[in-house]
């Protein structure tokens, strides 16, 4: 089609409403007019009947007659435009011979005496292609460059420059004419353009050139100093860049503290790409650090993270002695920023910068008490992972972090409240000698707590740790005042039976009791009267149960917090068993205690049975407080599960995370090497291979994709290839799939089947969902039976599932008519785009709640293992399971699992695998729960588990061609 042609060719759209173009003998007699106004109107309509596709052939020698001599400068640059988007050769394919009448009117243009005509001119000039008519106007164009005008010199050096790189032959002398030019050039601009296109004609010339200036350069403007710094990086690796390497690196140490941030960080990454000492390190370090304070952007900051994380692995030590320095951006209001800052600090802790970085924390922590502070709540809960973090991997600031802590226990935020009753867990079980004094701190504190959550964990510490005599009475006597007085029913309900009680008892009784009340007093006057005590008596105790303060524990129970009931029910069986066993079996001290527990326990039963109840006991948990009344009555029985077993466990959970960690900073550092690698030592190389092999071979494998397509097997390359016709069409084509993160690249094979000559033939691609089509397809003349291939670019925005589809148009020798075939539609799978990540527990439930897509997918497989299921999902996913140790639990005939991925734009995926299985048919039964932020990636997921769970299932390209060729 016309249309796709011109919009290749074509720099500039206009959108007009194709019914406003005019005929063609008006638009002549518009032309022909003399006003300049009439002129510019029609010009107007005629580059949108270009631009739309209307063939205005016939109007290029009127528009040459009549509007080349104008010197209205409005309708000077509409020709500019014309002639950009003006096909310029005939239907013969050889230029028009109109061209030179238009070669002229350009000459014209550049020795124009207004210095806007010829830098338009010139910079129209950069965008022509045709070396017939840029080869009339070389003397020109270059006679321009000694023009007194900066304006017309700087556009002359670009037109210069791009000239020079499409058509060599044209300039051959483009490097002295420009050199000549740098000598006296005075204006930033030219000059930067001048030694750019110097750099690209001859960098020998360049280096000369620069050289001879190096001392000017910090004074020589921001644009120039950037192309130098490119330059410099360019030539590093020569032979001859090496003999003044010295004198280049004290020039790029001042640029490093330039006043412009652009140029002080190219300057930072030129240092470190021409130098590995660790003084260059720091000073790039340095400049690095200072524009993450100075720098508002937000991209800018997370650039300047990504670069120091990967400074990190090959010079740890120098940014370890410099890790205040990073930590001074944590003065951002940006949480993100903080949080990349923290997580790189963190891997950077040594035994030297310890004190310092946790003193910093500790300052941060006490501003976010702050009511003016921003995002408090969320910076408080970073700043708490961050304190963990330190006193886990040095114990040293284990007492200092840990007091500052137990202060926020009793948060107002959930998330940062649990968080910190995490932290003591840890902490309580690593450090021993800290216990009683941790312990003693969290049951003062216990009535500042406000979270259903963290009055489970601090249960658990508690009931578990406290070993000592004198901690484990407090612990009791604690638990009995958050309790309260039983039994644990609500004031309202004792309100009613005491009314009820009131109205039903005998009437004689009430009236005696009524005259026993009556008491004789002696007035001021001398005189007896007759005083009831009743009233003020029962309005006494009224103020008094009014005025008692019922604790935010007791009103969690009395609520229905079920798993509370549980929880308290449990850590009181363990405290009263540690105090049997201390005092001993059958004692009087413990049976006393027994009996207390057992009527808290009975009291617990009772949650939820009176009118006033706002919740019932679940059921589950009424039969763990049942079990933990069974085990007070029988103590000999049951002491070593629970004051032994259970802390085993725990135990195991942090073996776990630690393991878990220790891979997670292996797999970080990517400078592994093996023993039979090859070594490149720099001096025994040519010098045409002096690069960074370390340094660039990453970017250039990431570039062509060779890391994608590295762990591929020889089938999944195949099930990205995509037959788009079928074999008796007269154009075959199949398609081959890469995906590049942000980029899908389309190899699409074009094969001519017939026995003429395909002309004009071009792919017309189409997209729906968030994917976008780079570049257009240029047209290709295929000979009989012959092949080619056509590369296409698509972008990709978020992580939701596409479809590519559109046709193959082309025309024959014979006919004019243009044939289409239809192409199959290309599915793109959203496995392209996840990875398997990690997060911890505390983030999935939070996620969890917060996500509010779910796609629900129920079960149907032929697997007859648990284990082997759950590998499966795994595996058709692309999830990373959470779930520590999940082979152990598949033979008790149920699992459950929870799975976690990340996409490359940023997007959490969550899943919850919840399975059982039949024990006399073995079959697998349950639900797959997926979450996310997005709609798309929930769908998308949920469609791959449904086609795949089976042991059969084909994978989705094979389905789909199946299905392709069948139709």
């Amino acid at each position: 089609m016309p249309t796709t042609a011109l919009e290749r060719e074509c720099t500039l759209l206009l959108p007009t409403d194709t019914s406003e173009i005019a005929k063609t003998e008006d638009l002549i007699q518009r032309l022909e007019s003399k006003k300049d106004e009439d002129k510019i109107a029609a010009m107007k309509s005629i580059i949108a009947g270009i631009i739309h596709g209307e063939d205005m052939g016939r109007l290029l020698m009127p528009i040459i007659k009549f509007c080349t001599m104008s010197s209205d400068h409005t309708l000077k640059k509409l020709l500019l435009i014309y002639y950009e988007i003006l096909d310029m050769y005939g239907s013969d394919g050889k230029l028009r011979p109109e061209m030179i009448l238009v070669c002229e009117g350009m000459k014209k243009n550049l020795v124009h005496p207004n210095e806007y005509v010829r830098g338009s001119t010139l910079r129209f000039l950069c965008k022509l292609k045709e070396a017939d008519i840029l080869q009339s106007l070389i003397p020109s164009i270059t006679s321009n460059l000694e023009h007194r005008n900066a304006y017309v010199r700087k556009n002359a050096v670009l037109a210069v420059f791009h000239i020079h790189s499409k058509f060599p032959n044209l300039i051959p002398d483009a490097a002295d004419l420009i050199e000549k030019l740098l000598e006296s050039e005075v204006d930033s601009a030219a000059r930067r353009n001048a030694f750019l296109t110097l750099y690209h004609a001859s960098d020998q010339k360049a280096m000369a050139y620069l050289y001879s200036n190096l001392d000017q350069l910090p004074s020589l403007g921001e644009s120039f100093q950037l192309v130098a710094l490119e330059l410099i990086r360019k030539v590093s690796r020569t032979k001859a860049f090496a003999e003044v390497k010295s004198r280049y690196l004290r020039c790029i140490y001042s640029l490093t503290e330039c006043p412009s941030n652009p140029v002080a960080y190219e300057a930072a990454n030129t240092l470190i790409s021409l130098s590995a000492a660790p003084i260059a390190v720091r000073r790039a370090v340095t400049a690095y650090t200072r524009l993450l304070s100075a720098e508002s952007d937000t991209s800018v900051k997370l650039i300047i993270l990504g670069k120091l994380r990967t400074l990190r692995k090959r010079h740890s030590a120098v940014l370890s002695d410099m890790i205040m320095d990073v930590l001074r951006s944590l003065s951002t209001p940006n949480n993100d920023i903080r949080k990349k800052t923290l997580d790189l600090c963190m891997k950077l802790l040594s035994p030297r910068n310890v004190q310092s970085v946790v003193g910093l924390l500790k300052k941060e922590l006490l501003k976010t008490d702050s009511p003016s502070h921003d995002n408090s709540i969320e910076y408080r809960k970073i700043l708490v992972d961050a304190l963990h973090h330190c006193a886990v991997k040095h114990p040293e600031v284990v007492p200092s972090v840990v007091h500052l802590l137990m202060n926020y226990v009793g948060d107002e935020d959930q998330a940062g409240a649990k968080d910190v009753v995490a932290f003591v867990r840890h902490i309580v079980e690593e450090y021993p000698k800290l216990r009683v004094e941790i312990l003693n701190r969290l049951l003062e504190q216990f009535d500042e707590i406000r979270s259903s959550d963290v009055y489970r964990v601090a249960l658990w510490i508690v009931a578990e740790y406290a070993e000592e005599r004198k901690v484990l009475d407090v612990a009791l006597t604690t638990i009995r005042e958050l309790i309260g007085p039983l039994p644990l029913i609500p004031k309202e309900a004792l309100a009613q039976k005491a009314e009820e009680d009131e109205e039903g008892g005998d009437v004689k009784a009430d009236t005696k009791e009524k005259k026993k009340e009556l008491k004789s007093k002696v007035m001021a006057d001398g005189t007896y009267a007759s005083q009831s005590a009743a009233p003020s008596l029962n309005s006494n105790e009224k103020e008094g149960e009014d005025g008692e303060e019922e604790t935010k524990f007791r009103s969690l129970l009395l609520n229905g917090d079920s798993f509370l009931a549980a929880s308290l029910a449990s850590s009181i069986t363990k405290l009263t068993l540690r105090f049997v066993k201390m005092r001993g079996l059958g004692t009087i001290a413990s049976n006393a205690q027994v009996g207390k527990s057992l009527l808290i326990l009975s009291s617990l039963l009772r949650i939820g049975e009176g009118l006033a109840a706002k919740n019932k006991l679940d059921m589950d948990s009424r039969q763990r407080v049942l079990t933990c009344i069974r085990a007070l009555l029988h103590p000999e029985l049951v002491t070593e599960v629970y004051l032994d077993s259970m802390r085993q466990s725990f135990q195991k959970m942090l073996e776990h995370s630690k393991s878990s960690e220790s891979k997670e900073d292996e797999t970080d550092l990517d400078d592994h090497k093996e023993v039979d690698d090859v070594i490149s030592i720099r001096q025994l190389m040519a010098e045409k291979e002096l690069y960074d092999v370390e340094q660039d071979s990453a970017d250039v494998k990431k570039a062509v994709g060779a890391d994608a397509a590295s762990g591929l097997d020889i089938n999944s390359k195949l099930s990205r290839v995509y037959q788009l016709t079928g074999f008796a069409d007269s154009v075959y084509a199949e398609a081959y799939l890469t995906v590049l993160d942000y980029d899908i690249l389309l190899d699409i094979l074009v094969v001519n089947q017939t026995d003429e000559s395909l002309q004009n033939l071009t792919v017309e691609l189409h997209t729906s969902g968030d994917l976008k089509i780079s570049d257009r397809v240029q047209e290709h003349t295929i000979a009989p039976h012959a092949s080619k291939t056509i590369n296409v670019s698509i972008k990709v925005s978020s992580t939701e599932s596409g479809v590519i589809f559109g046709n193959i148009v082309y025309s024959t020798a014979k006919g004019v008519d243009k044939r289409i075939v239809v192409l199959n539609s290309i599915h793109m799978d959203i496995m392209d785009y996840i990875h398997p990540a990690n997060c911890t527990d505390t983030e999935f439930r939070s996620m969890w709640a917060e996500f509010e897509w779910e796609n629900k997918v129920s079960v149907n497989t032929d697997f007859k293992d648990l284990s082997a299921y759950l590998d499966h999902i795994v595996k058709i996913t692309n999830m990373k399971c959470l779930t520590p140790d999940i082979e152990q639990y598949s033979e008790c005939g149920f699992l459950a699992a929870n799975l976690y991925a990340c996409s490359i734009f940023g997007e959490d995926a969550l899943l919850n695998l919840s399975v059982e299985q039949n024990p006399a048919s073995k079959k697998i039964t349950g639900y797959v729960r997926i979450r996310s932020k997005t709609q798309g990636v929930a769908l998308s997921l949920g469609d791959k588990i449904t086609s795949n769970q089976r042991k059969d299932s084909k994978p989705n390209g094979f389905e789909q061609k199946e299905a392709k060729s069948a139709k």
